[in-house]
């Protein structure tokens, strides 16, 4: 549970705005959000620099969405946004609730596609109730500076 605060915290902190001189700016990160099932939809938090590529999480109750249902549409955002994410090398996050199976299953689905979509090595860094953290790529410098931030506290 303080993990997934810290992990929370930590997104929200880069898409905060703190100084004057930021204001006008683009924000760090592109938002999309896709209704997938009933009284459900996955928005998604796309960030074109740093060491974060993507937080896909679930909004809503979900009640009758299913893992499969989850790693369609996860599948089919890496597929649309492929051009601008394939090259990058980083950590994604990936929230969900309310599934009632395996997860191991569901997270080496999510891990499967990621590594088709991008082409590397992918690797479960973290994990806890309803999310988890994959990174994209072997960069053992950027992994050691998310585990620096995240455990310092």
């Amino acid at each position: 549970m303080k993990t997934s605060v810290i992990v929370t915290l930590l997104f929200l902190c880069l898409s905060c705005k703190n100084k004057e001189d930021e204001i006008g700016r683009p924000d760090p990160y592109i938002l999309t959000e896709n209704h997938i099932s009933e009284d459900c939809s996955a928005f998604q938090m796309r960030f074109d620099k740093g060491d974060y590529i993507l937080n896909f999480a679930l909004t809503g109750t979900c009640p009758k969405l299913k893992p499969e249902e989850y790693t369609k549409e996860y599948s089919r955002y890496l597929k649309v946004y492929n051009d601008s994410l394939s090259l990058r090398k980083g950590f994604i996050l990936i929230k969900y609730h309310g599934f009632n199976t395996n997860i191991k299953r569901f997270q080496d689905s999510i891990i499967q596609i990621t590594k088709r979509n991008f082409k590397t090595n992918v690797s479960l860094i973290e994990e806890e109730n309803e999310f988890f953290m994959i990174q994209v790529g072997n960069d053992k410098a950027m992994l050691t500076r998310y585990l620096k931030k995240t455990y310092e506290k």
